[in-house]
């Protein structure tokens, strides 16, 4: 190997590198159909970063053919087929490139060198990746990917042999991460609410139809059975490709399209014009099947913007807040709230509230105001007060975690039974005193749940979790399975805010975003984090001995509780005090 040149590699990887990744349909581009360029018109679909895939160099060095079979990336088509130039047959019937990318920081956290006769390592220091659909998953501190590929000579040309299968091929440097921007895939509820998806998509020629062909696609796995999609099975867009013109976006389906009621047309229309609109230069949708317009009685009879479509979006709480001192409870307004106003002068009406006792902890409230529910001491024990009646419920777990209600009228915890850990739930009507059911998550079976909480539209629950003997805690968002309305288990999972760790306690702060307390380095202090479910993290101001996060009002309204009564609120970066003396700071409902 030359020297030096592990250094010129890792420099070179630059706007080559994130090009490719347009080419190899990463975020969402299929990997069967051939892509057909859209048009570009009226900003909708910018000229970006292109690139002409290249074949073999003759008289390439092992490494350097290395360099350049990454740069061509997946390729530019969905066979790769250029790409598969620097392959032997042997390591091209192997080769199933999926899309997904590794995300590095810098120019040295990358090398490609000889490390033995035959074979050449890719090494790299990296914080994220991609997956094959688009999402943005963050990885805890100091992670390094490695891939050993094994090179032949083919006459007296080197060939990349094997080391591809199952394993990523694309590097992004950070820099380049840049040239991606995140869209909304669209998924709706049964009542009509939207629920995002977001994912990542390299800007440039095709975006629109990157877009579209992301939207016909079956819901991701942790949304699986938690969101509806009117889009039936096997629908295509049946030219290849969206043209843009005149800030409209014509989407051709293919006949099977035809199979939907009117019902999911009716979705169809909102997912797809709602994912395309958030697109610079797409103002409206045309949505046609079969030579004709898709359509749908009841929506206009041309093409629509988002404010056609009538898809809402969830609500979360608003509202006075509780605070407790004591075996008091208090209904007051944060916003008239500072540490130097009397409680007093902030109070707020609303229905009665209960004597907690003292020996009740770790309180929740429904977003009605109706009821209140908390755990005792040894978090073994369930306390209800529905319009001032108690309910108390003993003896089917251990471990309890603080209770949560969903929109729909559930409440919700986790804790630790006989068989294992348990996701438990139960109607806010049912007052019999009855022990909450146990719904199915087989992936928490070996773990103990910190922290749960249902989202503001009700089919996704935020779960902190760590091993049960011991090691870094995760934070998830799995949809939720129901039947007839009824919570009957949690979808795996998609990771949030991976570089945190030691996490004591995470929230909804919107309907794309978590708020997490934990530890984010080797120092071991616990830091705010506002974490995206698909996207890169903002690390706020340190605080100590944290209880709890909630918010009032979204990120701009985070409420951190600690261990000696503080209340601090968001202020810029850092957090400031907003009540001195409460062991709880409730928002109902969240």
């Amino acid at each position: 190997m030359r020297p030096g040149r592990a250094r010129h590699t890792a420099r070179a990887w630059g706007l080559a590198l994130a090009a490719a990744v347009l080419a190899a349909g990463c975020s969402g581009l299929p990997r069967s159909t051939p892509v057909v360029q859209g048009q570009a018109v009226g900003g909708a679909q910018d000229a970006g970063v292109r690139i002409i895939p290249r074949g073999p160099v003759s008289g390439s060095d092992a490494d350097d053919l290395v360099t350049d079979f990454l740069r061509q990336g997946l390729g530019a088509d969905d066979d790769s087929s250029v790409a598969r130039e620097y392959l032997t047959p042997r390591a091209s019937g192997q080769w199933q490139p999926d899309g997904s990318a590794w995300i590095y920081d810098g120019p040295e956290a990358l090398t490609v060198k000889v490390t033995a006769p035959g074979t050449v390592t890719v090494t790299g220091r990296i914080s994220a990746q991609l997956d094959r659909e688009g999402h943005y998953a963050e990885l805890p501190p100091g992670q390094t990917r490695s891939v050993a590929l094994r090179l032949v000579k083919v006459g007296d040309q080197w060939r990349i042999d094997g080391g591809l299968d199952g394993r990523p091929t694309v590097w992004i440097s950070r820099a380049d991460f840049g040239l991606y921007t995140s869209f909304p895939i669209t998924y709706v509820t049964p009542d009509g609410t939207g629920v995002t998806d977001r994912r990542w998509f390299l800007q440039g020629p095709g975006l629109v139809t990157r877009l579209a062909r992301a939207q016909l696609a079956p819901p991701p796995t942790y949304l699986q059975g938690a969101v509806l999609t009117g889009v039936p099975e096997y629908t295509e867009l049946a030219h290849g490709s969206v043209s843009v013109e005149g800030g409209t976006a014509r989407v051709v389906l293919s006949s099977r399209a035809l199979n939907a009621d009117d019902l999911n047309r009716r979705r169809m229309w909102q997912q797809i014009t709602t994912t395309l609109t958030a697109v610079g230069g797409v103002d409206a949708v045309q949505l046609e099947a079969d030579g004709a317009r898709l359509s749908v009685p009841g929506l206009p009879d041309r093409a629509l913007g988002a404010e056609d479509v009538d898809l809402r979006d969830a609500e979360a709480p608003t509202g006075p807040v509780l605070l407790r001192s004591g075996a008091s409870l208090e209904r007051v307004d944060p916003r008239q709230l500072t540490e130097n106003r009397s409680r007093k002068e902030a109070r707020a009406d609303g229905p009665p509230l209960p004597d907690v006792g003292p020996e009740w902890y770790r309180l929740a409230a429904s977003a009605d105001g109706h009821e209140i529910a908390g755990l005792d001491g040894d978090e073994e024990e369930l306390a209800r007060w529905r319009d001032g009646r108690l309910v108390r419920v003993r003896g089917f777990a251990t471990d309890l975690t603080r209770p949560a209600y969903d929109p729909a009228g559930y409440l919700w915890l986790a804790g630790r039974t006989t068989a294992g850990t348990r996701v438990l739930v139960q109607p806010t009507s049912d007052l019999s005193g009855r022990p909450p059911v146990a719904i199915n998550v087989p992936w928490l079976a070996d773990r103990r749940v910190v922290a749960l909480r249902p989202s503001a539209e009700g089919q996704r629950v935020l779960v902190v979790s760590e091993p049960i003997g011991g090691g870094p805690s995760t934070v998830g968002v799995a949809g939720v399975l129901r039947r007839d309305g009824r919570p009957v288990g949690l979808a795996t999972p998609i990771a949030v805010g991976g570089a945190s760790t030691d996490v004591t306690d995470a929230t909804w702060l919107d309907a794309e975003t978590i708020g997490v307390v934990g530890a984010v380095d080797t120092k071991s202090e616990q830091r705010v984090v506002i974490a995206p479910i698909s996207g890169p993290s903002q690390v706020l101001g340190t605080v100590r001995n944290p209880t709890g996060i909630t918010t009032f009002g979204g990120s701009r309204s985070i409420v951190v509780t600690t261990r000696r009564g503080a209340a601090l609120v968001r202020s810029g970066n850092g957090l400031t005090p907003i009540v001195s003396s409460t062991s709880d700071f409730v928002v109902p409902g969240h």
